[in-house]
């Protein structure tokens, strides 16, 4: 009984709060020369601080949520149109040196997993995307702007993508290792589980190597493009016989939260 005698005063104190703001908004403007869109932002300002004290917490939520996706959603148009410019600056530069293509040029289609069994976790997963966007097997596959595995097993409206993290995947990735202007080479050969990095081997340039340092595809393939982000040197060691570098390297992608990814297609070049 208190509490419906409570949301009966809740409702007479809100019904005159609004009822007040009706009249003094009638008033103030027959009396005063305030612009009809001041009112109505007054107005919006106002029903937005009853809703907030007495409406739903989770739309809040969920409003501010919105609003981060619209600022993002600008800074991916603002990136998008950088993209274009630059692609336009290539072309010319194409033009002027009479170059047909260059080997970082690259498509890409972007899918969603859909299937990803547990008993083969670390191995494969099924993306949404097939022959219907052209992918065929062994196009290289990115999430979180790092290189995942490759396609495989390609059908009309979904692909399987074997990972990096599959101990069975031929890894053997001729790669690259910037270190400021310049770049050294290795060879990707392992990844260890328990630790989540990469192993490259090979390195017998006698330079150091700092953690943290940028690990890509060098484009010595017919699989990888060059460019493609690989991880971060994590930590450098040598082999057995002390005479070449171990290079452990971490990629930024969690292989344990994959949902969205980015399919890379094959030029004419690789």
């Amino acid at each position: 009984m208190h509490k419906k005698e409570k949301n009966k005063r809740t409702i007479i104190i809100l019904s005159s709060i609004i009822l007040s703001i009706i009249i003094a908004t009638i008033f103030i403007k027959k009396n005063f020369n305030i612009p009809s869109y001041g009112i109505k932002d007054g107005m919006m300002y106002v029903n937005n601080i009853i809703t907030r004290i007495f409406g739903n917490k989770d739309y809040y939520k969920l409003e501010k949520e919105n609003e981060k996706l619209k600022e993002e959603l600008e800074q991916y148009k603002d990136y998008k149109s950088l993209n274009e410019e630059l692609n336009n600056e290539i072309l010319k530069l194409k033009e002027t040196l009479s170059i047909e293509e260059l080997i970082s040029d690259r498509e890409y289609a972007f899918g969603t997993v859909i299937n990803r069994n547990f008993d083969y976790w670390q191995e494969k997963l099924i993306i949404n995307i097939g022959k219907n966007k052209e992918i065929e097997n062994n196009m290289a596959v990115i999430s979180n702007g790092n290189l995942i595995g490759i396609t495989d097993d390609v059908s009309i409206n979904s692909s399987s993508v074997i990972l990096l993290s599959n101990h069975k995947f031929p890894l053997n990735i001729s790669v690259k290792i910037k270190i400021d202007d310049n770049y050294i080479y290795g060879i990707l050969n392992n990844y260890n589980e328990t630790t989540g990095t990469y192993e490259i081997i090979g390195v017998v340039d006698n330079i150091d190597i700092p953690q943290g340092s940028k690990v890509y595809t060098s484009g010595l393939s017919s699989t990888f493009p060059s460019g493609i982000l690989i991880g971060n040197v994590e930590d450098v060691t040598t082999d057995n016989f002390d005479l070449s570098k171990v290079i452990n390297v971490k990629s930024e992608t969690n292989f344990d939260d994959i949902s969205y990814v980015t399919v890379v297609k094959k030029g004419n070049k690789w």
